[in-house]
């Protein structure tokens, strides 16, 4: 059980780590087509992706920042700096 158990982590970390270079590529093509922060929010949201969790933007407004990116890590499954860029941008300082 264990070592299935272990299988199980290394594939999600995998995964997590596919999944950050992929977020770095859709950044980078975006920045090159001239597409904000903003704006790739929006085309996210607007294709069914939510950027933020409800509950993570709550605690954001209730000024529980890092409370807000611990929540959107689990919600995500974002690494740290992904987490804090995405409050950031909520918080209207990136």
């Amino acid at each position: 059980m264990f070592g299935r158990t272990r299988i199980q982590q290394i594939q999600i970390e995998h995964l997590q780590a596919q999944n950050a270079r992929l977020e770095g590529l859709v950044g980078l093509l975006a920045e090159r087509a001239g597409i904000d922060a903003a704006e790739l929010d929006q085309l996210r949201e607007d294709t069914g992706t939510p950027v933020v969790p409800e509950e993570c933007r709550r605690l954001v407004a209730e000024g529980k920042v890092i409370e807000a990116i611990k929540c959107y890590r689990t919600h995500t499954g974002a690494g740290l700096k992904e987490a804090k860029d995405a409050i950031d941008r909520v918080r209207g300082v990136a």
